[in-house]
Parts: structure tokens; sequence; C-alpha cells
């Protein structure tokens, strides 16, 4: 996590170096202080002020975008009493921050975030935690809303949990509820007036193989389609994977930005020796050196992970889906 601390009295610049000898970061100069900010607010995880909320608040007031882009920002007095969580609690992860600092300096950490206040799990800052992705970030207040109504909401989750569920959670499978959270890597439609959350674990691994020139807006609708009939969602792709003569392809490195997933290059001698029973071509061959691409790639980047779709042929485009072994759910 890269954290930014700001100070303006020596007592405040004080208490930020300790907290960066406690956590690490950076200690920004005085100088400047308005445009320091701003960079920070682009490129930082975390601002930690030590000074007057008031003068925070006026500060970042016009760097504010949304709750998923804003990055952590703390606030503390300069005798260190109170570790204030300001902005992005959640899914900036400023409240864990805050109650780090708090736990080191021996300070008071203050959360106001309801579902916190009210000892309910937050599905945004469990979803930060597991590195799901929220697809449907506006149905997030529809569900704390309801838990903080006292409702049952229902979850379900393709992935196994390793810490036991509280009680305002249904698991039942045919449930009905009209609020719920779904953690999937498939494709899921909804009726309008259901209110789901969908969490999408980077478990996906997109093989891709094509031929020279392949325009990126024809290798993406091939993906897109590839997705939309094995029930693959988007969000779940975790890496685009391919052979070392792909590495520069255009339309390669187009799809790894379309899905903001890196591209992983599987080298030729892992594909060669291993003993996975791929759909093999002389021609691939020929052409490769290898005698798979779309599969063995996708296969070798997710670990070894689960088949999901072997080979599957487009005009000029070859693609494959694997999915990773991922970590159980925790809080």
């Amino acid at each position: 996590m890269k954290i930014v601390y700001f100070w303006l009295t020596p007592q405040g610049k004080a208490l930020a170096e300790q907290m960066q000898e406690l956590c690490g970061g950076r200690v920004m100069p005085k100088e400047n202080f308005a445009a320091g900010v701003e960079q920070a607010f682009r490129e930082a995880d975390a601002l930690v002020f030590v000074m007057a909320a008031g003068i925070v608040v006026r500060t970042i007031a016009p760097l504010l975008r949304s709750k998923a882009e804003d990055p952590a920002v703390l606030v503390l007095d300069q005798q260190g009493t109170h570790v204030i969580s300001l902005l992005s609690g959640h899914l900036g992860g400023a409240n864990a921050l805050t109650r780090t600092i708090a736990e080191k300096l021996g300070s008071d950490p203050v959360i106001t975030t309801a579902t916190d206040t009210a000892g309910i799990l937050s599905f945004d800052e469990f979803a930060k935690a597991n590195q799901l992705k929220i697809e449907n970030l506006p149905v997030l207040k529809h569900i704390s809303g309801a838990l903080l109504e006292g409702k049952t909401v229902a979850f379900q989750t393709d992935i196994p949990t390793e810490f036991p569920l509280p009680p305002y959670l249904d698991t039942s499978p045919e449930t009905a509820l009209p609020y719920g959270v779904t953690v999937s890597d498939r494709q899921i439609s909804l009726p309008p007036e259901q209110k789901r959350l969908l969490l999408r674990p980077k478990s996906l691994v997109l093989g891709v193989g094509c031929k020279r020139g392949i325009s990126p807006e024809h290798l993406l609708q091939c993906a897109e389609t590839f997705l939309e009939q094995f029930g693959l969602s988007r969000h779940s792709v975790s890496a685009i994977a391919t052979i070392g003569l792909k590495a520069e392809e255009p339309a390669v490195l187009a799809l790894s930005r379309a899905y903001a997933a890196p591209l992983v290059i599987v080298p030729a001698e892992e594909i060669q020796s291993c003993t996975y029973p791929f759909a093999e071509s002389e021609f691939v061959r020929q052409i490769t050196g290898v005698p798979a691409v779309a599969e063995a790639c996708s296969y070798l980047a997710s670990g070894c992970g689960e088949v999901l779709t072997g080979k599957q042929k487009f005009p000029g485009v070859t693609l494959a889906a694997c999915r990773k072994k991922m970590p159980p759910l925790h809080l």
C-alpha cells in the first residue's frame, strides 16, 4: 500500500515520521501542500494528514471522483489521540489502515461507516479483502441498507469460505429473497427487481492464439463471444496468456488492455514438456514450434488449474479458458 503523509506543524511532522517508521510510506514536505496533495490523490493508495479535518476537507474536495476510485484518506490530530477514517473507508482501505495506525500508536480509531458501527459485514470491504471486483457497485447501497434494516440477505459463492457465516446471510440455493450477494466467475442473469451484488473473483485465465495482423476489434469480439458461449464473466479474467511469438501482437496487447488483465507469456519449453493431453495441431507446431497455443497457455498460466473449455476456434483465432485454484474467502 502506497501511503503518503502530510503535516503543517513540527509536532505534526514528528508524528508523520513516526507513522512512516511503523507503516512505511513517504512523508511529504510542508511546501507546495496543495500540489502535493493533488499528485498523491492521483498516485497513492492512502493519504494520511496530521492537521485539522477542515483543512483536509477543503483541500481534497475538488479532487473527489467516486468511492470506486478515490484513495483512502485519514486525519490525525497532532497529538495522535484520534485516527479518523475520512474517505474511502471500505474500498479504499481507510478503515483497515485506521485500525492499524491506531493500534500501533495506541490511539483511538474513529470509524463512522454504518456497517462498521453496527457490527455488520461490509461487502465492499469484504470484496477488497478477497480481491473481488464489484461488477455492479450501485447495488451495494441496497445490500448494506437491507442489512442495516435487519433484513436477511441471500449469499451464494462458488468459492469456499473459511469463516462462519453470520445468521443474516441465507445460503439456501433456491432462496427467493429480494436482496443477495453472489461470488462467482459465471455470467448471471437477474430479474430487474432483484438487488443482487455480483462479486467477481479474478479466477479465469484466457489462452489466446491468433494469426499475425488480426484486428484488435475482431479478437475482442471473438473473446466476448467465447465468454458468452461458456457463461463466463469478463470481469473475472485475471490474465491473457499466449506464447512468445505473440508477445508484441497488437491485437493481443489490446485485449489485455480491454480486460485490464496482464499479458502472461508461456515459455515454449513449458508447453513442450507438459503432459496434459492438449488437442495438438501439426499446423500450429510448424508455425509456432509448439503443439498447442490457446489451451496450453491457459492451462499452464493458471497454475495447471481447472480446464473449462478446451480449444475453441474462431476465424483466425483460438481461445481457451482455465480456472485458477482460489484461496478460501476470509473476513
